[in-house]
């Protein structure tokens, strides 16, 4: 019952993380994905299936909060997980080097999937622009490792 309750509040405590970061601190559109980055942490450290059921509720919350392409964030984050829980059977995804490396691929990766989407059922491809493709990597890798470095001491404890 404890654990659940974690559970439901990291969820709800991350998605007022993401809204209160983007509304303060987010500068020509780069700001960390915080929901994108606890995506893959949890796929990498709890499993695919649990990565996506969170990465899919947290897809949900972006597609309500950006009303562009509705399902779009849904699905980018769920195939996240899915990627990440089958990259972490060949890849040690508890070390902080590789998480990182893999934050910082999944974050293009989302932004390319996210345009592409827009380019397949609007006609135009959903640019976030340059600082944000450019930054907005480098923040996610930086974030990760810290939330993993506080995962693992959670866990230590």
């Amino acid at each position: 019952m404890i654990g659940f309750l974690r559970g439901v509040a990291l969820f709800i405590g991350a998605m007022f993380l993401q809204w209160w970061w983007n509304t303060h601190f987010a500068y020509w559109g780069a700001a960390p994905q915080f929901l994108l980055v606890l995506t893959i942490l949890i796929a990498a450290r709890r499993g695919a299936v649990l990565g996506m059921l969170a990465g899919f509720g947290w897809g949900l919350y972006l597609d309500v909060a950006r009303a562009e392409l509705f399902g779009a964030s849904a699905l980018t984050l769920t195939l996240a997980a899915y990627f990440v829980g089958v990259a972490r059977r060949q890849i040690d995804l508890r070390a902080p080097g590789p998480l990182a490396a893999t934050t910082f691929l999944f974050t293009w990766a989302s932004f390319i999937g996210l345009g592409l989407l827009g380019l397949t059922f609007t006609k135009s491809f959903e640019w976030s622009g340059w600082i944000a493709i450019l930054v907005t990597p480098f923040l996610n890798a930086a974030t990760v490792t810290v939330a993993a470095l506080a995962w693992d001491a959670r866990r230590d404890r």
